[in-house]
């Protein structure tokens, strides 16, 4: 087991508060496969990331549960990555568009996919990422940051110069 190193401040704040804060000078990363595990679903490029991480570590159930409303069963889905040895991202800007206690963002999207034949093909779009407003659901389940869709065609671009400007139509 690694040690880590720990800064920890405290300090009695006016009023008679005290506050207590640590920070990790060094935060071990889970490793599966070579891979250093990931699963944030703070903003829409880390759910991204988050969704390519899990296929690269062929953890597809976790994947999986990163898209709202699947438009294919989990078996179909799998069998979609089968040939995929790895994924490379890069994504354009995003804006929240809030409305009716839900937020959506359109995050332009290219990712470089290798597979098991040799072969690469850059492919480009847009996801549609959704988070219902944080502040409003009052019973469980609480439900995190999902992709409601993507649509993502070949590119004859390379993967820097794919990403599309904006999702907008």
């Amino acid at each position: 087991m690694r040690n880590v190193v720990k800064a920890v401040g405290i300090c009695l704040c006016a009023g008679g508060s005290l506050a207590v804060s640590v920070s990790a000078a060094e935060s071990p990363k889970q490793m599966f496969g070579g891979i250093p595990y990931m699963d944030d679903r703070s903003t829409p490029q880390s759910l991204i990331e988050s969704y390519y991480n899990a296929i690269n570590r062929k953890a597809y159930v976790q994947a999986y549960t990163y898209l709202n409303s699947p438009k294919q069963s989990f078996g179909e889905f799998q069998k979609g990555y089968a040939s995929t040895v790895s994924v490379e991202l890069r994504y354009g800007s995003t804006q929240p568009d809030p409305g009716a206690g839900q937020i959506y963002w359109a995050l332009p999207v290219a990712i470089l996919s290798h597979t098991s034949d040799g072969k690469s093909q850059v492919y480009a779009g847009c996801y549609t990422i959704h988070l219902t407003n944080p502040g409003i659901p009052t019973d469980p389940p609480y439900v995190p940051m999902t992709i409601d869709n993507g649509e993502l065609a070949p590119s004859d671009k390379p993967l820097a110069k794919a990403v599309p400007l904006s999702c907008e139509q």
